[in-house]
């Protein structure tokens, strides 16, 4: 990834888990996982960031969370 990057996290909230996609800035999907509910699953989701991102990444993340009211995206 180089530092300038726009990156998109889409996340389908659910009651037990968490769908998450990456996106690149033309739509392209880089990667998905299911996560579950709770610490397990932001720890899993810290290490797929990290993963996709690199230790030392200056790119930029919109983040999107789908909740059972639809509502909640947040920059």
């Amino acid at each position: 990834m180089t530092e300038d990057e726009l990156l998109f996290l889409g996340d389908d909230w659910a009651q037990d888990r968490h769908d998450v996609e990456w996106m690149d800035a033309a739509g392209r999907r880089l990667s998905k996982a299911r996560l579950p509910e709770g610490v397990a699953g932001i720890e899993r989701l810290h290490s797929l960031i990290g993963a996709e991102l690199g230790e030392d990444s200056k790119a930029e993340v919109v983040i999107g969370f789908e909740t059972d009211r639809a509502r909640g995206c947040r920059r």
